[in-house]
């Protein structure tokens, strides 16, 4: 983190998240009004990043779309790839693609691999505890994205 103006942009992106996640766990869902509101959030990722690194705006810009396009796409392909789409929802792909702008290709990718491999080992311990019982299970992904970005943030301070 090259600064305290970062750092605070990155808290208040992760508090933002936090709330889609707790909205996400109680309704299981990632309200477009909340996404629409979130996007000026996003854009301010580009003069952070400017600020941060030295870049120019071009290729902030350049970053931020290619973060964006990450976090679409694959969890687009995630979501074409479930039966019946029920894996993904457009919410989720949409809190994507908005987080993906503000962290950028790489850090998106870091952020997406941790939510699934955490989403996975809550699906393997509410799998143990059912001991074989088939009731369908839905688990909010929010909340692990919101996770993985809390991971990212620590590991950006060291």
């Amino acid at each position: 983190m090259n600064s305290l103006i970062s750092l605070s942009y990155e808290t208040l992106v992760f508090c933002c998240l936090t709330g889609f996640a707790a909205y996400d766990i109680r309704t299981r869902r990632v309200p477009n009004q909340a996404l629409v509101f979130f996007c000026p959030a996003a854009l301010a990722s580009l003069p952070v990043h400017m600020q941060g690194t030295g870049a120019s705006f071009q290729a902030s810009l350049g970053f931020s779309l290619a973060g964006c396009a990450a976090g679409f796409l694959i969890l687009l392909t995630a979501a074409l790839l479930s039966r019946g789409g029920a894996g993904v929802g457009g919410g989720d792909i949409k809190l994507a693609a908005a987080t993906g702008f503000i962290y950028g290709p790489y850090r998106m990718l870091g952020i997406l691999m941790l939510a699934a491999l955490l989403s996975a080992c809550a699906v393997l311990i509410i799998l143990c505890r059912r001991r074989g019982r088939a009731k369908p299970l839905s688990l909010p992904f929010v909340p692990f994205i919101a996770a993985g970005s809390l991971f990212t943030l620590i590991i950006s301070m060291t």
